[in-house]
């Protein structure tokens, strides 16, 4: 601890003594290299309840001690509950260093930091976690390193491949790639690091659906088509290398891991920030080294078996949770329907889901079987619809999927959901569609 003289006016001097605060500046040694090199900070992040100390108290004591001033002070959100904030009284808190055994660091830092509007205050939920990550990085990213290696690996021999031509497609992607570097850059500087980590996310939604419109499995059977194929493998491999990169930050630990299946660990100069900025970063000739899915899917049922471990909830409350719910389905406020819980709503996984292809079933007057395209997945569901939709109707519109039903054998097809439809006491039904450009496997909340 140490203090100095603040003079208030001529007559009278305050002698402040202070620890926790000068600890930002003097646990640098003041003096020293290490403190010209980070002093001043370019961000001093705190807390919104601590403020007024930071940004006030702080700053006085540095222009008395006549200290540069931090560049930009943030104050950063609460972590919330759905019972509200966290507190030791409230014996609330989840513990990170569980979680991190759990899923991984860098899960668990994505999800934070793509969740929760810095400067906001976040909502906190395992559900909600675990349903990022298996959207986001297993279905998004992870599917997208293991689909490609896959197909480097089949289609180019192990190696990344030297490109050949290159057609409008290429080129969508590489002005995207550069559109969001310099993006991302820009809301970084801004600290909006949930936008930042949603642009990121944009490019790894173009290259998933760039795959399925090439179709490097079809170009692979043709021999004619050799050189473009070449082009779309070294696309894959740059756009993996790039979006790395911008996620490294946010998720340290990821890199190392994608370099190693790129084959890439030892070409520093293809691992720079500054690499981005340009096309082309990735070497031609690397052999590639497929591993384990990097994030691999978690099993909600999993999840919901471990909900009595959660924090804050002792034994009497959970008899109290349980009773209320019976409770409300004794005296229902909608005639016929029960009311649930948030948990139960959780629980029904809704996915937007493209129509590819629709017909009837035969022998079966109400039934059409649709082919579902859900993100990089495809799906059969068999729907009573065919009274009110001919099969051609439906082909093109994003419906609304019902994704983790239990499968069930109608007329001999297995169908893999159910899609959601609205019906009154005329007869009439309308399947519920979406309107917008939402990407298909988009989560329905």
């Amino acid at each position: 601890d140490w203090g100095i003289q603040v003079p208030i006016n001529e007559k009278h001097v305050i002698y402040v003594w202070f620890d926790a605060l000068t600890n930002y500046y003097s646990a640098l040694g003041p003096g020293s290299e290490r403190c010209e090199k980070f002093w001043p900070c370019d961000v001093h992040l705190v807390g919104k309840d601590i403020v007024r100390f930071h940004t006030i108290i702080w700053p006085i004591i540095l222009m008395a001690a006549e200290i540069e001033l931090p560049k930009k002070v943030f104050g950063h959100g609460w972590l919330l509950l759905s019972e509200g904030k966290m507190s030791k009284s409230k014996g609330n808190v989840v513990d990170p260093n569980v979680l991190i055994d759990k899923y991984g660091v860098d899960a668990i830092r994505y999800f934070l930091l793509r969740d929760m509007p810095f400067g906001q205050d976040g909502q906190y939920s395992e559900e909600a976690l675990v349903k990022r990550i298996n959207t986001d990085l297993a279905n998004d990213f992870g599917n997208l390193l293991s689909r490609s290696t896959s197909m480097i690996d089949k289609f180019g021999e192990g190696q990344i491949p030297t490109p050949g031509p290159v057609t409008e497609l290429e080129q969508e992607i590489v002005g995207l790639a550069k559109e969001i570097t310099t993006q991302v850059d820009l809301l970084m500087e801004r600290l909006e690091l949930n936008n930042a980590l949603t642009a990121i996310w944009r490019l790894v939604g173009r290259a998933n659906k760039y795959i399925d419109e090439v179709a490097p499995w079809a170009l692979a059977k043709d021999p004619s088509k050799r050189d473009y194929l070449d082009t779309v493998l070294y696309t894959l491999a740059e756009v993996i290398r790039i979006v790395t990169i911008l996620a490294t930050p946010f998720m340290p630990r990821l890199a190392d891991k994608v370099w190693i299946q790129l084959g890439i660990e030892k070409e520093i100069d293809a691992h720079s920030w500054e690499s981005t900025k340009a096309w082309g970063g990735i070497p031609t000739g690397t052999k590639i080294n497929r591993g384990e899915p990097i994030f691999p899917r978690i099993d909600l049922a999993t999840l919901e078996l471990n909900e009595e471990e959660q924090p804050g909830k002792s034994k009497e409350q959970e008899g109290k949770s349980v009773k209320a719910e019976v409770k409300n389905t004794d005296t229902e406020e909608i005639p016929g329907v029960a009311q649930i819980s948030i948990e139960d709503f959780f629980k029904v996984d809704l996915r937007v889901a493209e129509v590819i292809n629709c017909e009837k079933v035969p022998k079966a007057d109400k039934l059409l079987k649709l082919q579902l395209k859900v993100g990089q997945e495809e799906r059969t569901v068999v729907s009573g619809i065919a009274m009110h939709y001919q099969p051609d109707e439906l082909i093109g519109k994003k419906v609304i999927l019902v994704a983790n039903l239990k499968p069930a054998k109608l007329r001999g097809i297995e169908s893999q959901g159910m899609i959601l439809a609205a019906s009154d006491d005329k007869g009439n039904l309308e399947v519920v569609t979406i309107a917008s450009g939402l990407e298909s496997g988009s989560v329905v909340k």
